[in-house]
């Protein structure tokens, strides 16, 4: 996909992730019906599992514990669904009904909505995370997987994050948050390395400034992106 269209693909402001809840093992309070998760009380059964997100003390509806189908293929794993809203569940569809298509989209909710999560949960979807441990033994190299039992590979896809500076190691720290990514900042001295590690097929989420595009858009271009997704495009 080229850069050069980049304003027409997915456009995101940036803005602070909700992070209401947690996982199933729940207790229902009588007065409005949530319920409050035990499990992610427990640290043995967190040590075990490694979900991605945990935010202890949540509280959630028991329902949402299970993907979100978006396709036969994609869903966004149950460790992200169980803390959505439902119209960021919309938005993830509406920003996955764009990509199969094709087709570059605007996702224009206010500031403080959580659309940066609605982002994280169409990429930990599309790119078949599972939110677990299982996310930690997918992303070990190559050379180590070949050690371990055959599984069904899937085609390599890897994306870009357009952002300011100002909010790009932000995008990161949430990108860590909310599952088991590999992903690289492109900025800095090392700009040219992580580019290599790219083109290698090594991360699935490339992350980089305006400024830096422009110094090396030959080399951005010469990526097969899977989608492109533009960060305050209004600059």
């Amino acid at each position: 996909m080229a850069l050069t269209s980049a304003a027409e693909e997915a456009s995101h402001e940036i803005n602070c992730c909700l992070a209401p809840a947690s996982r199933v093992g729940l207790t229902e309070d009588a007065e409005d019906g949530t319920s409050v998760s035990r499990r992610s009380m427990n640290p043995e059964f967190n040590h075990l599992t490694r979900e991605k997100p945990v935010f202890p003390g949540g509280v959630t509806n028991p329902s949402c514990s299970i993907p979100l189908n978006l396709s036969d293929e994609d869903r966004v794993p149950y460790t992200i669904n169980r803390y959505l809203r439902d119209y960021q569940r919309e938005g993830i569809k509406f920003i996955y009904s764009n990509y199969i298509r094709s087709s570059g989209c605007i996702l224009g909710d206010d500031m403080g909505l959580g659309k940066t999560v609605q982002v994280i949960g169409f990429l930990a979807a599309v790119l078949h995370k599972m939110g677990t441990w299982e996310d930690v033994e997918n992303n070990r190299p190559l050379f180590l997987q070949s050690q371990m039992p055959s599984k069904e590979s899937n085609p390599n896809k890897v994306f870009l994050i357009v952002a300011p500076l100002s909010v790009l190691y932000n995008w990161k720290d949430e990108l860590d948050t909310w599952g088991y990514f590999q992903c690289v900042v492109v900025h800095g001295l090392r700009k040219k390395e992580e580019l290599a590690r790219i083109s290698n097929g090594r991360i699935e989420i490339a992350l980089t400034t305006y400024e830096t595009l422009r110094l090396c858009l030959d080399q951005f271009n010469m990526v097969n992106w899977s989608a492109v997704v533009v960060d305050e495009p209004t600059r």
